[in-house]
């Protein structure tokens, strides 16, 4: 029995939308393949487990992005990589360019529409089923991925002939952000604690007087389950805000133990929920255990939950043998995929999750990456 469940195989028929990355080489159409899932190796050593963990973030990086790909594919790619190390490359010229410096530069990208504001300048953000997949889907979600790979505030934008910066998106996603207009603000939530810190106080564009810690009392409240990738985008931007209000000397009262208690509480969730046979996180994210089969599923879950958890866990708690296991699941599942295209949103997710989890234990963290004080 044991061994029909460590090795079986689906039939995986997907159409992706947006252009997923496909592996070197490749083409950006999925077609009907036969994947062959199984069990990670076990690990023999932490040394193993470095090994694998970089062998899986080399594969995605080897993927190539174009010129031609979405927005939603190529701001997803520059998350997982990196503003230095994401880059273009353009079939016709034959030549590869800086992501960040192609868009900045005024590059076209299919989906992209930055657009000036009374207050700053904003990046299109919709719903719309014919651009799923394609433009920015959530509020403030662009900038704020930039803002984890630490992305200046006075860098520059060319945005129909006229120069911004970074600081006009910034200005104005703290003018729109409010807790009464039914915004999501798990991205902005990032960029106005980044920039602005823990403390901050302003009115906002609605004249409403808001602090930050408003913010992070309206997205602790708001529930989980049905916010966007299983409320993994949620947890994380308050959790960044939360590790930034410690980094500088915060106190654990009011907000911020209640966050405090929300991080711990999500934390033994993921842990409860792990699976028993190839220990994966749940397809299910926090709402209980999940075993879809689909590795393209397996992926997402994965590593959205991975890319928060290591934020979020300590360091002594990055080196648990749960957490070791479900990051070794991760990469088995990224190296399995090797070989076919993975949606975007999933793989760079994964990948970002696998980067922060690898300077973290095996590296040297970023300066500007908030991160949970040493101990428990």
């Amino acid at each position: 029995m044991r061994r029909l469940l460590s090795i079986f195989v689906i039939v995986l028929t997907l159409s992706i939308v947006g252009c997923p990355p496909a592996p070197k080489g490749g083409t950006d159409k999925k077609d009907s393949v036969q994947v062959l899932v199984q069990p990670p190796p076990k690990l023999d050593s932490v040394e193993h487990l470095r090994t694998r963990v970089k062998a899986a973030i080399e594969q995605v990086h080897a993927r190539d992005l174009y010129t031609t790909n979405a927005f939603w594919t190529v701001f997803h790619g520059i998350l997982g990589m990196g503003l230095e190390k994401a880059t273009l490359k353009d079939l016709k010229a034959g030549t590869k360019v800086n992501a960040i410096d192609y868009i900045c530069d005024g590059g076209e990208v299919r989906g992209l529409q930055f657009l000036p504001t009374p207050h700053g300048l904003d990046v299109m953000t919709t719903t719309m089923p014919s651009l799923e997949g394609v433009a920015q889907g959530h509020q403030d979600q662009f900038i704020a991925e930039m803002a984890q790979w630490g992305m200046p505030s006075t860098r520059r934008f060319k945005v129909a002939g006229k120069d911004f910066t970074f600081d006009d998106f910034i200005r104005h996603s703290t003018m729109r952000a409010s807790v009464t207009k039914n915004q999501e603000l798990s991205w902005a939530i990032i960029i106005i604690s980044q920039f602005h810190g823990t403390d901050y106080a302003w009115t906002n564009s609605h004249g409403e007087k808001l602090r930050l810690e408003d913010i992070v009392r309206f997205e602790i409240n708001a529930p989980t389950d049905p916010a966007a990738c299983g409320g993994t985008h949620r947890l994380f931007g308050f959790t960044w805000a939360y590790h930034l209000h410690m980094k500088k000397g915060g106190s654990k009262i009011g907000v911020w133990a209640d966050t405090a208690a929300k991080i711990e509480e999500y934390k033994e969730l993921a842990k409860k929920y792990q699976s028993r046979v190839d220990r994966s996180l749940s397809t299910e994210y926090f709402k209980g255990p999940g075993k879809n089969p689909d590795p393209q599923v397996r992926i997402s879950t994965t590593g959205h939950i991975v890319e928060w958890l290591a934020l979020a866990l300590t360091d002594e708690e990055l080196r648990e043998p749960w957490m070791q296991e479900a990051v070794n699941a991760l990469v088995q599942m990224m190296l399995e995929m090797k070989a076919e295209p993975i949606e975007s949103g999933a793989l760079y997710h994964a990948v970002h999750g696998l980067q922060l989890y690898y300077d973290r234990v095996f590296g040297t963290p970023a300066p500007y990456l908030p991160l949970p004080p040493r101990g428990k």
